[in-house]
């Protein structure tokens, strides 16, 4: 039988060789070029009837090759599984691999060399109640809450056209007609248009518009009216010159006259707007329906509130838990796996690689400490609800649970797919461990103050994704797949 033997360099670094003597390949081998032979059809032999000598000569070295990689596989990957060898990265042939022969005419004993790098051993550190940490808990004001009733109304309110004076937030209709001097311009061009009062750009002018009504005039500025509009937009969307116009050469002054003024009437306070607002039986009055507003700001910024000191969880584990990496062996390791990193690329990006990998050894520790599992039942009522949530997007918050149900069986197929939600669900089920065993102190924040933190936080989040040259290259979030492991294995055994 094939024989692994363990050699450890350091605590982070060791060896496995792996001897494979003929007898333990060359009946495999034998049968592999039996089956081929029953297969192989080649010109001046019947099927199954080609030479066996010719069929090694031509097709023996893959096929050897092929049952070797097979068996290198299965007894390194097997040795690691038993032994429960906590690997970082995976086996990459040794630079000290001796040469290997597939002749296949001469079978001989085979010895394969494969470094390993090792995950630190460590007990975690700054996860208990003396670990403290500010969680900003956002205060909804009632005044702000007054505010969101109010825009309800305004938003499902009807337009309707006003006479008396006109407010900032209604929409004017002008008849324009362009000017010569202080008079109309003979043959001058004419345009219609209604612009939003509050977005008239020049103060001056939007002053006057608020001290008049329908049917009055006055002169304006067609280019410089509204708010953040160029030459071409107010030629084209604002007066109406068609492309058929060509370069017809139109003035800046323009008689308005205030044809119409729409204003819209805020909806009444009854059921009616409460569904059409809130949704079909949420609310019945303004008390619940600012109770429910409330509770979904808070929802809301709760999980801004939850990155925020995830972050800081995050940033205080990894200074208390400085862990040793093999950075030798992971440096070679990665240049195996992506062929087009170059040695200034890597060396550049290692440090972010490297803290990456740091978390994810630490979390995964987390894991084992908690004893945290998220079950095959748990990840796939998580993607019904991303289902939910995404017809929710389209504004189909009661789809019919069957169609939920369908959606998430096809989400499901996708294996990708199921370890992101996998991912997730996890990492809730460690944010929400280390919640409770580490001190929060609550404190409350305004809305405003909490934005402003936000936002800075983002920019300093761009700032440092700005100046990384390069990303980290492997994804340590995510749990090795046994096939992965294999497949690097067999990578190794190829390039020999």
């Amino acid at each position: 039988m094939p024989q692994v033997v363990r050699t450890d360099v350091d605590n982070l670094n060791a060896q496995l060789v792996l001897t494979i003597k003929t007898e333990d390949y060359a009946p495999k081998f034998k049968s592999e070029l039996n089956k081929y032979k029953g297969k192989a059809h080649m010109k001046g032999f019947r099927k199954g009837k080609t030479p066996t000598a010719l069929i090694k000569k031509m097709y023996g070295k893959p096929i050897l090759v092929d049952v070797i990689n097979e068996m290198v596989q299965h007894e390194i990957f097997n040795y690691i599984k038993q032994e429960e060898i906590q690997t970082i990265g995976q086996p990459i042939p040794a630079d000290d691999q001796g040469e290997l022969d597939f002749n296949v005419n001469s079978l001989k004993d085979m010895e394969f060399r494969f470094d390993l790098g090792l995950a630190p051993k460590f007990e975690i550190q700054g996860l208990d109640k003396n670990s403290s940490f500010d969680y900003h808990k956002v205060q909804i004001s009632e005044e702000f809450l007054d505010k969101q009733v109010e825009d309800g109304r305004t938003r499902v309110g009807e337009r309707a056209e006003v006479s008396d004076n006109i407010e900032d937030n209604d929409v004017i209709n002008l008849d324009m007609n362009e000017l010569d001097v202080d008079a109309l311009k003979v043959d001058g061009w004419a345009a219609s248009f209604s612009i939003l009062v509050k977005d008239i750009a020049d103060e001056t002018v939007k002053n006057e518009v608020l001290t008049k009504k329908a049917g009055d005039v006055i002169k304006v500025n067609a280019f410089q009216l509204e708010k953040d509009r160029d030459a071409d937009f107010v030629r084209k969307h604002m007066l109406g010159v068609q492309e058929n116009d060509g370069d017809v050469e139109i003035g800046e002054m323009f008689e308005a006259t205030i044809k119409a003024v729409n204003r819209i009437q805020p909806a009444e306070l009854n059921q009616e707007f409460f569904d059409k607002y809130m949704g079909p039986g949420k609310v019945s009055s303004v008390d619940e329906m600012k109770a429910k507003i409330k509770e979904d700001y808070i929802e809301h910024y709760d999980k801004q509130a939850d990155a925020l000191v995830f972050k800081d969880f995050n940033d205080s584990l990894l200074e208390k838990n400085d862990l040793p990496l093999p950075d030798a062996f992971l440096k070679r390791w990665l240049k195996t796996s992506e062929k087009n990193v170059n040695e200034a690329d890597l060396e550049e990006g290692y440090e972010d690689f490297a803290k990456s990998l740091r978390w994810s050894l630490i979390r995964g520790e987390m894991i084992k400490k908690f004893n945290l599992e998220v079950s095959d039942d748990e990840v796939f009522e998580g993607i019904k609800e991303q289902v939910r949530g995404m017809f929710k997007q389209y504004g189909m918050a009661d789809a019919d649970e069957l169609i939920v149900l369908n959606t998430a069986n096809r989400m499901a197929e996708d294996k990708e797919q199921m370890n992101k939600v996998y991912g997730e669900m996890m990492n809730e089920k460690v944010f929400k461990a280390i919640k409770e065993a580490i001190t929060i102190n609550e404190k409350g924040i305004s809305r405003e103050d909490f934005d402003e933190l936000l936002k800075s936080e983002r920019e300093k989040y761009e700032a440092e994704q700005a100046a990384a040259q390069v990303k980290s290259i492997v994804n340590t979030e995510e749990p090795i797949e046994e096939e992965d492991t294999d497949e690097e294995v067999a990578e190794g055994v190829e390039e020999w």
